[in-house]
């Protein structure tokens, strides 16, 4: 039985690329909870009144904007210029990364809400992500990410034990990959993470499908959905 606070979205990165309102429309069809809206989808005129008035349970992610495909996150000092639900840390060539540190001290990122990463990005190794938990940090936990950790070597299983039950977890993302790059690939009954993100929904968590579904009908989009909510 799901619990009466679960929420399952579709990020809007599923169909990235597309008019914002075409994307959102299409994605509603698959009846989730909810939807995540994303950068790299076209502005739709009207957009925001539009998903207001439907009534569409939302919640904003990395630099999403109405009006452009993105809007800038970081600043150069590390502050964190956009307000959402979650962000992508800085990339380990942004200038805002060694800033990182600091401004968790100062309490600057206390209500920012960190994915966890892959190699490339802050956030991206096990012993950063040891770092991110001890500091008490809210946390947006990857699955797809997780597995390239551990496929890269970079995190060890006890992280990723500790990661499952971390306290301060405020929504799973879910997508396939094949170890090496973050290929947003549809789910599948063997996909890493499934299992977790399946009982973190049962417990009342939110939990957000990326898998990119461009190139699937309309019933195998459904089976996606259907798949997460499985056995929940």
């Amino acid at each position: 039985m799901v619990a009466s606070d679960a929420v399952l979205q579709l990020a809007t990165s599923c169909l990235q690329g597309r008019p914002m309102q075409a994307a959102a429309e299409a994605l509603l069809a698959l009846r989730p909870d909810g939807l995540q809206l994303t950068p790299g989808n076209a502005p739709t005129p009207g957009f925001e009144a539009w998903l207001v008035g439907a009534g569409v349970p939302h919640s904003a992610h990395h630099g999403f904007c109405f009006e452009a495909l993105r809007a800038p996150v970081w600043r150069p000092d590390g502050r964190c210029r956009w307000r959402g639900r979650s962000v992508h840390p800085p990339r380990l060539d942004d200038a805002a990364a060694p800033h990182l540190e600091a401004r968790v001290e100062m309490g600057d990122l206390a209500e920012v809400c960190l994915e966890t990463m892959y190699p490339g990005y802050r956030l991206g190794t096990g012993v950063e992500l040891e770092w991110a938990m001890q500091a008490g940090l809210r946390l947006a936990v990857d699955v797809s990410h997780v597995f390239l950790q551990l496929e890269a070597g970079v995190m060890g299983p006890s992280t990723w034990r500790r990661l499952q039950d971390y306290p301060r977890l405020d929504e799973v993302h879910v997508s396939a990959n094949d170890g090496r790059r973050d290929r947003h690939r549809p789910l599948a009954s063997e996909t890493f993470g499934l299992g977790w993100a399946r009982a973190r929904l049962a417990a009342g968590g939110t939990v957000v499908i990326e898998s990119y579904l461009h190139r699937l009908d309309a019933d195998t989009r459904a089976a996606q959905v259907d798949l997460l909510r499985e056995g929940t």
